[in-house]
């Protein structure tokens, strides 16, 4: 029975295991009241039976009872198992927030377990210092004690407790900002734990939701705390479930969702209090109080509450997040006008590599911003110097979900200096902050692992897959399994692509004076829409000066632009009623007119009758620009950044043969495709029944125009699994980023696509965005649903221009003229 809770314990099932130690308890006749004798069989297996309990009731959350269980057991414990009773008191310590105090208990065991064992506890002993020392921010000593643990686990043969300690280690390697590396070892060690002892998977929700936190993947985080806690609740471990409850406050709070992360924020608070673990209460308590800041919420005694608390920690040697909570009572002095202070908690940035080493210096950047501002100095060299280090860390990371959620990091720095410098008077500065906060993932050239064979691999079993989904559907079949079997697959391949080292390199800046003489030389006017204090503005380039001009209301012109798009995808259906359809034109041309009032009105005499780039604020992304009416006929181009722009502006463009190709279940689709490939002698001519999308995807390298008449679906909460379906399987967005020599210009003529993610940092992700990021200069794209003989006509006439000489501008702008409500826009340059 001893074992069985032994056993249940080691893989994290607490209760049961609970259960199974009071079975052996009653088996063994023990009573605390009539001891056994010391040195006797039975007494030393209570012994070993009682530490094995104090260890699980501290998980429970009853510490006490864990120490008492320990002080039941030390009077007849035998000078051999002396060394399990100190480190238990050693662990119960450590896990009740008491790091620095454990330490001595771990070294006086150490000795006794060597000693005389047993072997896997004196193994444990150095994953469990090294968790000590990584609390206490000494992350070095932690990896070396965590490794010398994996070696005796290895020379053990013990594969279960082996894979726990490399788990620890991964851990380790996060907190010293590999996270690629702590990536790949979760992943091993998910294997082992599947292998060896399933019920330890659990565990790693927790070490995913770290790295997703620490990338701005919030929501992504979001599903690892919650399914940790379910996990840690139903196992009744209620001291690993408070835990989890304080990092789901903190997802929800950097995600800006105040009132639930205080509410998070409280039940672990109240938990953590009752189970005496005062430093992890401590942080939750100032989770509540920093949400209060940050959402001007707090009272007149604030700062002196975040420094009592702040001081509390530092007495008791406590590392984990110590560096951001100095940064928030700096924060409160500077807002209650207590400068010196301030400057004191401020004196030197966080240098060493522990906990949320990038967090803490963004945060230190910010607060030293506010303190220059505060004293009437310079604020914006502390935001670059902040945004620079986000610079660097992004790329450290292949995986394109990850370069994108890690602008969401600096939000705040990019925020604050964007509206300081939209408040001055100079175009040029708002401009260049601006950039600072758009399109950070085109600065960086694709990994390309998306070649890999092994995920060139997985990707032809996920397309097997999907067109399983489709035989089923065609056959009224329930085709659950194998979506359940796509979701698998595509969570295959991200995870390989999230472990995947960074190119460590990215594109040098445009400053805004280059930008400003292109777009003179071209004739275009670039208009980059941005949001300060609730309204949206413009800087103009391009025309005799760069120059800022105030625009409409963000929130009156995200609603027009979620207006157009839902009339816009009505109108894409054939079978809508003759006075539905004039319904919905009327409030097409309502939000269209709201949005040129508000955004072209001001910007007109500016623009004059030159070509237009449009740069659009994030909440308007979707906005199909050629439909409001002062456009119709006017060239016109969609860029993510000015510096995007520039650089497929200025990019030399693939001139190989043309790339025409059809999807199946489209009316117009052979027509179409063979009257545009007639356009481009020598072009590659793929029809529907032959379409494969390797063949597709060989034939894109290198083209010069490539027209891709096909069906897709763009997949908002998965954009680079955004595809284009063909006979022989769908055309996923992320294998664009594998490209050698991506098309120089792309028309997806029959679906979606042109739709785009925006994430939480203000990144572009899908299918269209992928193709910029892969390097092609132009794609021309739907922002909503197309019939498909107003595709097939349109694209037809658009390629006769484009091979006449027209620019694929001209030539969209030319054949949308008397089309006013088709959703084609041209994308990059």
């Amino acid at each position: 029975m001893f074992s069985r809770g032994q056993r249940l314990d080691r893989r994290g099932r607490t209760a049961e295991a609970s259960e199974a130690l009071e079975a052996a308890l009653e088996l063994l006749d023990w009573d605390p009241e009539n001891p056994p004798v010391t040195g006797t069989a039975r007494a030393r297996l209570i012994v070993r039976v009682l530490v094995v309990r104090a260890a699980n009731l501290t998980s429970q959350g009853k510490p006490n009872e864990g120490f008492q269980s320990l002080a039941w057991a030390e009077p007849f414990a035998d000078a051999r198992d002396r060394g399990m009773l100190l480190h238990q008191r050693a662990l119960i310590l450590w896990l009740s927030g008491r790091p620095r105090d454990s330490l001595q208990w771990f070294d006086a065991a150490e000795p006794y377990l060597e000693e005389h064992g047993p072997d896997w506890m004196y193994a444990g002993l150095f994953v469990n210092r090294g968790g000590v020392w990584r609390d206490l921010g000494e992350v070095e000593k932690g990896l070396q004690s965590t490794q010398n643990a994996v070696e005796l686990y290895t020379k053990m043969g013990s594969p279960v407790h082996r894979a726990k300690a490399m788990h620890q280690e991964a851990l380790h390697w996060f907190d010293l900002g590999e996270v690629t590396r702590a990536l790949q070892t979760f992943d091993e060690v998910r294997t082992q734990y599947r292998e060896h002892s399933p019920e330890l998977e659990g565990y790693l929700h927790g070490s995913y939701a770290d790295a997703l936190l620490s990338v701005g993947l919030y929501s992504q985080a979001v599903e690892h705390w919650s399914a940790e806690i379910e996990i840690m609740r139903s196992s009744g471990n209620r001291r690993d479930a408070a835990i989890a409850e304080f990092w789901r406050a903190v997802v929800a709070f950097e995600d800006n969702q105040f009132e639930l992360a205080g509410a998070w924020a409280k039940q672990a608070m109240d938990s953590l209090y009752q189970q005496g673990n005062e430093p992890m209460a401590f942080l939750a308590q100032l989770l509540i109080l920093q949400g209060q800041f940050d959402s001007n919420r707090e009272g007149s005694d604030f700062a002196d509450k975040v420094s009592r608390l702040c001081d509390a920690l530092e007495s008791r040697g406590w590392a984990l997040r110590l560096a951001q909570t100095r940064v928030l009572a700096a924060r409160a002095r500077i807002r209650s006008g207590d400068l010196e202070e301030a400057e004191a908690r401020l004196h030197l940035p966080p240098e060493s590599k522990v906990y949320e080493t990038l967090a803490e210096s963004l945060a230190w950047h910010l607060a030293k911003a506010e303190l220059a501002e505060a004293r009437g100095e310079d604020p914006l060299p502390y935001l670059r110097q902040g945004l620079d280090l986000l610079d660097t860390y992004r790329v450290e990371f292949g995986s394109v979900e990850f370069q994108a959620g890690v602008s969401a990091l600096g939000i705040k720095l990019a925020s604050k200096g964007l509206g300081r410098a939209g408040r001055g008077n100079s175009p040029g500065d708002t401009l260049e902050w601006a950039e600072r906060s758009r399109a950070q993932v085109l600065r960086i050239p694709p990994v390309k692992s998306s070649a890999d064979s092994h995920v060139r691999e997985v990707l032809g079993r996920l397309r097997q897959a999907r067109q399983q989904i489709w035989a089923q559907r065609a056959a009224g079949e329930d085709p659950t399994g194998f979506q359940s079997r796509v979701r698998e697959l595509e969570e295959e391949i991200r995870t390989y692509d999230r472990g995947r080292p960074g190119p460590r390199r990215q594109e040098e800046r445009i400053t805004p004076e280059v930008i400003h003489g292109l777009a003179q030389e071209r004739e275009t006017v670039l208009v980059t829409m941005l949001g300060i204090a609730g309204r949206l503005c413009a800087v103009l380039a391009g025309g005799d000066e760069l120059r800022q001009v105030q625009l409409m209301d963000t929130e009156e012109a995200a609603e027009a632009g979620r207006r157009l798009g839902a009339d816009l995808d009505a109108l894409g259906s054939n079978r809508l009623p003759d006075m539905l359809r004039l319904s919905v034109e009327r409030s097409l041309k309502r939000n269209t007119d709201a949005l040129a009032a508000g955004i072209w009105d001001p910007i007109s005499d500016y623009v004059g009758d030159r070509q237009v780039v449009f740069v659009p604020h994030s909440q308007i992304a979707w906005v199909p620009w050629p439909l409001l009416p002062p456009l119709r006929g006017r060239p016109l181009t969609v860029a993510p950044s000015a510096e995007a722009w520039w650089r497929a502006a200025t990019r030399t463009r693939a001139s190989g043969p043309a790339l025409v190709a059809a999807g199946p279940a489209l009316n117009r689709a052979g027509a179409e495709i063979v009257e545009v490939a007639e356009l481009y002698p020598g072009s590659n001519l793929i029809p529907a029944e032959k379409s494969d999308p390797e063949v597709i995807l060989q034939s894109l390298d290198g083209a010069s125009v490539a027209h891709l008449a096909a069906h897709g679906n763009h997949e908002p909460e998965n954009v680079l699994f955004s595809r284009l379906n063909f006979a022989q399987g769908p055309l996923n967005a992320y294998e664009l980023l594998g490209l050698d020599q991506p098309p120089a210009h792309v028309v997806l003529s029959s679906c979606d696509l042109g739709r785009s993610t925006v994430t939480v940092g203000h990144e572009t992700l899908g299918f269209t965005a992928a193709l910029l990021h892969a390097g092609t200069s132009t794609v021309v794209s739907s922002l909503g649903r197309v019939p498909d003989d107003l595709a097939a006509e349109m694209m037809i006439d658009y390629h006769r221009r484009c091979a006449a000489g027209a620019t694929p501008a001209e030539a969209l702008a030319a054949v949308g003229e008397n089309r006013p409500w088709h959703p084609f826009v041209c994308f990059g340059a």
